[in-house]
């Protein structure tokens, strides 16, 4: 198998999930396994984003309701914000860490 990276604007995780569908096109058109897609995929957004280190505000949410009830969790963008915040702090308008 040749690999070929970025031609044509074509990654190699394009042509990889490309030749996932079609190998698996008759699992993936099964009513059955929509929700096992549907699950799939979710949980392959929250890889990629954790990747880039972007948190998963569901998992916050989960947190929050079974260790502290008693708080109340921060809204989408105050807790995205919260969390550039932290990995990225700018004090005194100077970038402590390089957000590279």
């Amino acid at each position: 198998m040749e690999l070929k990276f970025a031609k044509n604007g074509k990654s190699v995780i394009y042509n990889i999930i490309k030749m996932t569908i079609k190998s698996q096109k008759h699992l993936i058109l099964s009513p059955k396994n929509w929700s096992r897609i549907a699950t799939l995929w979710q949980r392959l957004q929250q890889s990629f984003r954790l990747m880039v280190g972007v948190p998963d505000y569901q998992t916050y949410l989960e947190h929050m309701k079974s260790h502290h009830p008693d708080l109340t969790p921060m809204d989408p963008k105050t807790f995205y914000r919260y969390c550039v915040d932290s990995r990225y702090p700018s004090a005194g308008g100077t970038l402590k860490k390089c957000p590279c």
